[in-house]
C-alpha cells in the first residue's frame, strides 16, 4: 500500500515512491474516484442488508417466529451499544480526515484519539450491559446470546470505514467489509440447526466484525504509522465527535427503543415479524444511502470553495433520490405480500400490513437524509441538526408507547413514519431561516441577478459568503 505521504498532491495528479505520475485530469479523475466509492459502497450496504435477506427463509423455519424475536431483541441491545462506541465518529471523523489527508502526523494523532476514545466508550457499555442484565432476562435468558450481542455491539462501533471515506478511497475497506459479512452468513447456514442456536447467529456476526475491522485497523495504522492514545487525544476525539454523537445515539437509538418497547408489550413471535418487515424496508432505504455517502466529503469541499456547485449537485440529488424513494414506495406497498413470502416466509404472513406502513417511510427518510449529508452538515448547522433529531426521537418514542399497546406491530411501524415526517418539516423550516432554500421561488432571479446588481448569497457553508455582479 502507498504511503499516505506520497499521495493526494498536486492537485489532480498522484504519485507514489517510483515518482510515477497520473495523467488523469482534475474532472476525470474527480469522477473515477467518486464512481469507485459509490459502486464500493453499495457493495457495504448490500451486503449488510441483503446477506440478512438471505438467512431469513432458513431461520424462520429454524428458529420461528418467537426464536428469531428473542434474537431480534438482543440485536437492539448491540445496537443501542454500537451506537455508543461509534460516537458519531463516520461522519465527524471522516469530515476530520477529509480536510486533514495531506497531513499524516494530523491524521495519525486523529486515529490513536478515535480509537483510544472508542475503547473508553466500550468499557462504558460493557459495564451498562452487565447492569441491566437483570431487567432483560425474561425476554432473552439466554446467557450466550446476551454476550454475543454485547461483543457484537462493541466490534460494530468500532470500525474505520470513516478513515478511507474520508480520504476516498474505500475498494479496499469495503472488500473487508464485505468478506466479514460475507463469513458470518455463511457461518449461520453452517452452526444455526435448531431453535436454541439463536446466540449462534450473534456470535457468527462478531466473528466477521472482529477480523474486517482488526484488519483495517493494521492498514489505517500502516498508511500513517501508530501512536498510542493519550488523555489528551482521546478528549480532543471526543470534542470532535460530540456534536455527530447525537445524531448517531438517536438515529440507532430510535429503532432500538422501538423493538425494545414491541417486545416489553407484545408476544415475542410479533416482534420477529416486525423485524422481519423492517429489514425488508431497510434494504430499499440502503439502495439511496451509498450516493450521499460518497457525496458527502465532497461537498464539505465544495461548500469551501463554490457553493454555488454545491447546491446545483444538491437539487440533482433530491429530484433523482427523491424520485428513486418514491419509486421504492410504490413498488413496497403494492408487492408487500410478494416480498413478505420470498424473503420472509408463509410464517411472516402478519408482517404485510406492516411493511406497507413503512412503503410511507421510504421516501420521507430519503429526503431527508439528502438534506442532512449534503445541507446541513456541510454548512455546519450542526446544533440545530441535533435538536431536530433529538425531539424528532421523542416524538417517535412517544407515539410508539401510545400506539404499540393497541396496535402492535401496525402501530410501531405508524411511530416511524410520524417521527420522519416531523423531521423533514423541521428541517425544511431549519434551510429556510438559514437562507439555504435549494429550490428558490425564483430559480432564475437567484442565480442570475439583474444587471448591475450585486447579490450577496447566504453562506451555503459556514462561514463563507458569495458576492456575485453581472
Amino acid at each position: 500500500m502507498k504511503p499516505l505521504r506520497h499521495t493526494y498532491k498536486h492537485g489532480a495528479q498522484t504519485s507514489d515512491s517510483s515518482g510515477f505520475r497520473s495523467k488523469l485530469r482534475p474532472g476525470k479523475l474527480l469522477r473515477n474516484s467518486l464512481v469507485h466509492n459509490v459502486i464500493a459502497l453499495y457493495g457495504v450496504q448490500a451486503c449488510t442488508y441483503a446477506l440478512p435477506l438471505l438467512t431469513f427463509p432458513y431461520l424462520a423455519h429454524v428458529l420461528g417466529p418467537s426464536g428469531w424475536g428473542v434474537v431480534v431483541f438482543a440485536q437492539a441491545i448491540g445496537v443501542v451499544i454500537a451506537s455508543v462506541v461509534e460516537y458519531g465518529f463516520d461522519i465527524s471523523a471522516s469530515r476530520e480526515t477529509s480536510r486533514q489527508r495531506d497531513d499524516p502526523q494530523r491524521l495519525s494523532a486523529l486515529i490513536s484519539g478515535v480509537l483510544g476514545a472508542k475503547s473508553l466508550l466500550a468499557m462504558v457499555c460493557i459495564a451498562g450491559a452487565l447492569f441491566s442484565r437483570r431487567y432483560t432476562h425474561h425476554v432473552a435468558p439466554s446467557l450466550a446470546l446476551f454476550w454475543s450481542s454485547t461483543i457484537w455491539g462493541v466490534c460494530q462501533g468500532i470500525n474505520m470505514l470513516w478513515f478511507f471515506q474520508g480520504l476516498e478511497r474505500m475498494r479496499l475497506a469495503s472488500a473487508l467489509e464485505i468478506g466479514g459479512k460475507v463469513m458470518a452468513t455463511l457461518s449461520i447456514f453452517v452452526l444455526v440447526h435448531k431453535p436454541d442456536d439463536g446466540w449462534k447467529v450473534m456470535a457468527a456476526q462478531c466473528v466477521g466484525c472482529v477480523v474486517a475491522h482488526g484488519v483495517t485497523v493494521v492498514l489505517a495504522y500502516r498508511e500513517v504509522g501508530f501512536r498510542w492514545p493519550t488523555p489528551s487525544s482521546m478528549w480532543d476525539a471526543l470534542r470532535l465527535g460530540g456534536s455527530m454523537f447525537l445524531f448517531r445515539a438517536v438515529q440507532g437509538l430510535s429503532g432500538s427503543v422501538n423493538r425494545l418497547v414491541l417486545g416489553s408489550v407484545a408476544p415475542v413471535a410479533v416482534l420477529g415479524e416486525y423485524a422481519g418487515a423492517e429489514k425488508i424496508t431497510r434494504l430499499f432505504q440502503q439502495g439511496m444511502w451509498p450516493v450521499n455517502q460518497a457525496l458527502y466529503p465532497k461537498l464539505t469541499q465544495l461548500a469551501k470553495n463554490n457553493p454555488q456547485g454545491a447546491m446545483k449537485t444538491v437539487r440533482l440529488s433530491l429530484l433523482f433520490l427523491g424520485g428513486l424513494g418514491l419509486v421504492f414506495g410504490l413498488a413496497i406497498f403494492l408487492g408487500a405480500p410478494l416480498l413478505v413470502h420470498l424473503a420472509l416466509g408463509p410464517a411472516f404472513e402478519e408482517a404485510v400490513p406492516v411493511l406497507r406502513v413503512f412503503s410511507l417511510w421510504i421516501p420521507l427518510t430519503g429526503l431527508c437524509t439528502v438534506i442532512t449529508f449534503q445541507l446541513i452538515l456541510p454548512s455546519q448547522l450542526d446544533s440545530q441538526f441535533n435538536i431536530v433529531n433529538f425531539t424528532a426521537a421523542l416524538v417517535n418514542i412517544f407515539a410508539a408507547l401510545l400506539l404499540a399497546p393497541r396496535f402492535g406491530a401496525v402501530g410501531i411501524a405508524w411511530s416511524a413514519v410520524i417521527g420522519q415526517i416531523y423531521t423533514l418539516l423541521a428541517f425544511a423550516v431549519i434551510l429556510w431561516r438559514a437562507g439555504l432554500n435549494p429550490f428558490p421561488l425564483s430559480m432564475a432571479t437567484a442565480v442570475h441577478p439583474p444587471p448591475g446588481r450585486v447579490r450577496a448569497d447566504t453562506t451555503f457553508p459556514a462561514g463563507v459568503r458569495v458576492a456575485t455582479k453581472t
